[in-house]
């Protein structure tokens, strides 16, 4: 009898956790969704009146939706339009105001933390110590942008990330300031979680990272058009090229895998930006869904994918930050 209580008492245990873990999921997903629908309202809805034209007319107050008009992703490895991806960050290592080492991209997502790549942290070519917002074109003045730089408060690695593996590769940046939110600098959405990303028809991924491999950086953002691929599909080309040997625990759950056909990719300078799709609901807004990682064989190999961290596995973390 005993014993058969204290089975039950440890079913019991056992769903009073699963609850709780169902509970804090759901509170977290809808402070996702509210935090994206605030940014929506603040930056693309605009309060107008419309007035009568006879004596004494009371004007009639109504919302007038900007996000409506917004139009969907122009792709293929070109660059990027002004206040098309306001979310945009570049990590730099700054020697001076005039000596900067541009090394990574990153992603706003709130008013003062940056969404990254934990092994940007651990680059011989520098300790980033900036962060440049606003920015479209490094070498032009008349490019329609806001540039601003932000410095670091403080660097959060996620506690599981080794380096040289490309598993839990994710980091927070808290600035020292807060973002003032324009249209050229606003946060990216988080996903939902009831996103399957392997359903989509395709991702876009950002960066001013080099154009190929062992080239020069990008002065201008670019964006491009990627697939995602299976599990499994991503374990056959891999295969392939031997890219499987990058891998030593597999292709997990936390990872993404997307590529192309083509001679699409994204490169070296590129790591810590996102993977992205446009939201549903908001064609003015956008869903960050992985973080760039890594790559094998180079860069724009046809059907040779790489690697991004799934953000969707790591809200929780994110949220018990940023909150």
């Amino acid at each position: 009898m005993q014993t058969l209580l204290k089975q039950v008492g440890d079913v019991l245990k056992l769903l009073g956790v699963l609850l709780s873990l169902f509970l804090s999921l759901a509170v977290g997903q809808d402070q996702n969704e509210k935090r994206c629908l605030a940014y929506k309202k603040l930056l693309y809805e605009e309060e107008k009146t419309l007035s009568y034209f006879h004596p004494d007319a009371r004007g009639v107050p109504f919302i007038e939706d900007h996000c409506k008009t917004a139009t969907g992703f122009i792709v293929g490895g070109e660059n990027a339009q002004p206040k098309e991806f306001p979310f945009a960050a570049r990590l730099g290592s700054a020697e001076s105001l005039t000596n900067i080492n541009w090394l990574c991209g990153g992603t706003i997502i709130s008013h003062n933390y940056v969404l990254t790549a934990a092994h940007c942290f651990h680059s011989p070519l520098g300790k980033v110590n900036l962060v440049r917002l606003g920015e479209l074109d490094f070498n032009s003045d008349t490019d329609d942008a806001q540039p601003e730089d932000y410095y670091i408060l403080r660097i959060i690695e996620h506690p599981e990330y080794r380096l040289n593996q490309p598993y839990n590769d994710i980091a927070l940046i808290l600035l020292t300031s807060n973002i003032k939110f324009s249209r050229y600098k606003h946060p990216a959405c988080l996903p939902p979680l009831n996103l399957i990303e392997e359903r989509q028809t395709s991702f876009i991924a950002i960066g001013w990272g080099h154009v190929q491999f062992a080239g020069e950086p990008s002065s201008h953002l670019k964006k491009v058009e990627l697939q995602p691929y299976s599990h499994e599909k991503c374990a056959s080309l891999l295969q392939q090229s031997e890219g499987l040997e990058s891998l030593p625990l597999g292709i997990r759950n936390s990872l993404l895998c997307a590529g192309s056909k083509e001679m699409k990719d994204t490169c070296q300078g590129d790591s810590g930006g996102p993977l992205l799709i446009q939201h549903p609901q908001y064609p003015c807004m956008h869903i960050i869904v992985g973080i760039t990682s890594t790559g094998v064989s180079g860069c724009a190999t046809p059907n040779v994918p790489s690697f991004y961290t799934r953000v969707k596995d790591y809200l929780n973390w994110i949220n018990l930050h940023i909150n």
